[in-house]
């Protein structure tokens, strides 16, 4: 009886393995999601830029958009991708990755008031919404 229990207990431990249409619309989700924290960020340091956003506000959004972006592609990262999404699956990933770690380094900028990198972070974020607005277009 043991046995039964702990393989039991094992069963309930793996990913959920969603059909392909599932696996899908949860992929276009993470990435509609995803190009919403990109462009947060993005107006919000355009607005900086002008003098229009207080710093402690603009931190508060950088830091909120980072920690949002970072659950939705933990999340994402964590479903198993049905057989034959492979390849996808890792073009997802790795957009929700890159796009992440870049919010990672506006919140560093943000945080130590380098608006001097703001221009050069603002391309990078209309890159990376494009790359992100891109995939979900591909997804079938």
């Amino acid at each position: 009886m043991g046995l039964a229990i702990a393989l039991g207990m094992g069963a309930g431990c793996a990913p959920a393995s969603p059909d392909h249409a599932t696996w899908t619309d949860q992929a276009k989700q993470s990435l509609s999601d995803a190009v919403s924290d990109v462009s947060t960020v993005s107006l919000v340091l355009r607005l900086q830029q002008r003098g229009d956003l207080a710093q402690n506000y603009q931190q508060v959004v950088a830091l909120d958009s980072e920690e949002t972006l970072g659950l939705t592609a933990q999340k994402f990262g964590s479903m198993q991708p049905p057989v034959g999404d492979d390849a996808e699956y890792s073009k997802v990933t790795t957009a929700l990755s890159d796009a992440s770690d870049l919010l990672v380094d506006i919140r560093i900028a943000v945080v130590r008031e380098n608006s001097a990198q703001y221009p050069d972070l603002l391309r990078k974020l209309t890159k990376t919404r494009s790359h992100l607005l891109s995939l979900q277009k591909r997804l079938r």
